[in-house]
């Protein structure tokens, strides 16, 4: 089971240093690529300092590096490109549990353009949303039961439903919509559930694994993934 994939672990991770906080902070706010140097100056390191939390957050994936002269050096004996460095364009999130307000976002935004009725909408845009995602993992030959249900599995956790595998069905411990639920619990639901019928579809998973709601107490999501009546 898991929380935050590896990749935003390593964020997570990166970030929780104060002095290297500072760096990204400082780097993240300015209006152009900065070098060790300028890190140094401004957050009060040395320079060797300054260059090793820059590169561990290259590594983390949330800076990037380009290398440059300074203005009006150029030609021979102008020396070698200084690194540069700057944000990634890719936005990161990370929240324990995970969260998909992104992904209820990009429904909700795409049902209120759809015409007239937007919450009739709602349901269809999941499960095209839900079709989608489970195309990009889509297998290139038929899936079995228990290969639609490994396959999804694996779908479920990277996107934060901490699922549970039982005998013949798939229960999943955390909503990645929670907070969505105190404002609109039946709609919120009732896409959720579309979208997850989309990603079995999209999957191209056996037709004998599908989507159900089944509201439990507690922090669980509403759906489970099941190959007959959802186990208890």
């Amino acid at each position: 089971m898991t929380l935050v994939d590896n990749g935003r672990w390593a964020t997570l991770e990166a970030l929780a240093e104060p002095h290297r906080r500072a760096v990204f902070a400082f780097a993240a706010a300015q209006d152009h690529a900065v070098t060790r140097n300028d890190v140094a100056v401004a957050v009060g390191m040395t320079r060797p300092l300054a260059a090793h939390h820059l590169d561990r957050l290259v590594d983390a994936g949330l800076l990037v590096v380009t290398y440059a002269r300074p203005p009006g050096r150029g030609g021979p004996g102008a020396g070698r490109p200084a690194k540069r460095y700057s944000p990634a364009r890719t936005e990161t999130a990370v929240s324990v549990p995970p969260r998909r307000y992104d992904l209820a976002a990009r429904i909700f935004a795409r049902a209120l353009t759809a015409g007239p009725d937007p919450t009739g909408a709602v349901a269809t845009i999941a499960a095209d949303e839900g079709r989608a995602e489970g195309r990009a993992h889509a297998s290139d030959r038929p899936l079995g039961i228990a290969a639609t249900l490994e396959l999804a599995t694996r779908l479920l956790d990277e996107l934060g439903y901490t699922p549970e595998r039982t005998r013949r069905c798939i229960r999943l411990r955390n909503c990645p919509f929670h907070r969505v639920l105190d404002v609109a619990p039946e709609l919120m639901c009732g896409a959720n559930h579309a979208f997850l019928t989309g990603l079995l579809a999209g999957v191209g998973g056996s037709p004998r694994v599908t989507a159900t709601l089944d509201p439990q107490p507690g922090p669980e999501c509403c759906v489970r993934l099941h190959t007959g009546r959802p186990d208890r």
